[in-house]
């Protein structure tokens, strides 16, 4: 069985991964406290650690047949992998400062703390989440960006140890559990708290097993198969059902995190089909899997906009004061749901073919200047970019 060009239930689950945190962050102003009842929404934070394992998966079903053919370019993937994250990311990042510049103009309090300038340079070189900034600052979901560049870097690492255990996937997954737990002690002895809690303070940390995982994933995808759906759907079902559980029960967080690892497994499973040739046909509008291309946007503007929005009505117009109802938190997401998609196609996607397509030019004039030749061998891609080698 094959898994198809464009695997659709992972960037489905997009969606609801960023929708997760989107809460998480959200329901401190919500005048229901939820927590009381449930800790589902308080382990939204570990709807970063899906993503994480979901970067290994996908990066590993778009590259790594390029790396077993000698056929791997890491300064075209790099060029690639920044088109997708640093735009939005430096755009965001900029409206945050922005936001901040305002609020001194309008007299509008703001937790300078939270946006030191010490931090800034950091941010622009996406180094945040490398141990250089303890504590989340500026826009604060942006410390995972930094943590997948970290990874984009070692990509080579990642493909390399694939290689030694392509035949013995389970092997290298098992590798993968091992530093994941190592990390998590040394995290412990220095930090005080669990894996899944690093963000800025080392969140590179984070990254690198749950990385290396998915990536496994892929290779055991790829050698074994689940033959029977209902099986996959069984299997699927059972997770996430598990997940919820877990997670309404507020149990160990490490244990939450790890099963993001069945999560990515069962649902590429899912999509799984028979013919080679089919597995190539990208299918017809589906709206969820939509959004789950939207959901970078989702990620990385929930906590700017909540900031902006809350601050206008509190501090502004003087519409609320306080905690919000959940009327009024529904409203917002409806409002915040349009902006995500028109950041997604009048930001995202143009910066994103102009720094691939500008980006994939210079790496060919520094080689054509180094290398003497008067033409390169390969041509630069054009800006229509093949999807599924960037919704990641």
């Amino acid at each position: 069985m094959h898994y198809p060009k464009d695997i659709r239930s992972l960037t489905r689950i997009r969606f609801f991964a960023a929708l997760w945190v989107v809460i998480f962050h959200w329901r401190y102003s919500w005048d229901v406290d939820i927590d009381k009842y449930t800790g589902f929404f308080e382990d939204g934070r570990l709807g970063v650690d899906v993503f994480f394992v979901l970067s290994g998966f996908v990066l590993a079903h778009v590259y790594f047949a390029k790396v077993r053919k000698g056929q791997f370019d890491y300064w075209r993937f790099l060029v690639a992998r920044l088109a997708r994250i640093y735009p939005l990311h430096i755009i965001v990042f900029a409206f945050v400062g922005f936001m901040l510049f305002g609020s001194k103009l309008l007299g509008v309090p703001a937790q300078t703390e939270a946006f030191p300038p010490g931090h800034i340079l950091p941010n622009i070189l996406l180094i945040q989440a490398w141990g250089l900034t303890p504590g989340a600052t500026w826009n604060v979901p942006a410390w995972s960006i930094s943590a997948e560049w970290f990874a984009y870097l070692l990509f080579p690492l990642f493909a390399l140890i694939g290689l030694k255990f392509i035949n013995r996937p389970v092997a290298g997954l098992l590798i993968g559990l091992l530093i994941f737990f190592v990390f998590d002690l040394i995290y412990q002895a220095y930090v005080g708290s669990y894996l899944p809690s690093a963000t800025d303070n080392f969140g590179i940390l984070r990254i690198v097993p749950e990385f290396l995982m998915g990536f496994f994933l892929y290779l055991i995808g790829q050698r074994y198969s689940l033959k029977s759906k209902s099986v996959r759907i069984l299997a699927l079902s059972i997770t996430v059902i598990v997940m919820v559980l877990s997670t309404h029960w507020h149990l160990d967080e490490r244990f939450i995190a790890l099963l993001s690892l069945p999560l990515v497994f069962f649902l590429a499973e899912i999509s799984k089909v028979n013919d080679p040739v089919v597995a190539k046909k990208v299918n017809g509008f589906d709206p969820v899997e939509y959004m789950g291309r939207v959901s970078y946007s989702i990620y990385l503007l929930h906590v700017p906009f909540f900031m902006t929005a809350y601050n206008l009505m509190d501090d502004v117009f003087g519409w609320v004061d306080g905690q919000l109802s959940t009327g009024l938190m529904v409203v917002l997401l409806i409002i915040f749901m349009p902006i995500c998609m028109l950041s997604y196609h009048f930001i995202e996607e143009p910066a994103r073919h102009f720094v691939r397509h500008h980006g994939d030019r210079m790496v060919f004039a520094i080689r054509r200047a180094f290398s003497g030749q008067t033409s390169p061998t390969i041509q630069p891609s054009s800006s229509r970019i093949n999807q599924k080698d960037l919704r990641i």
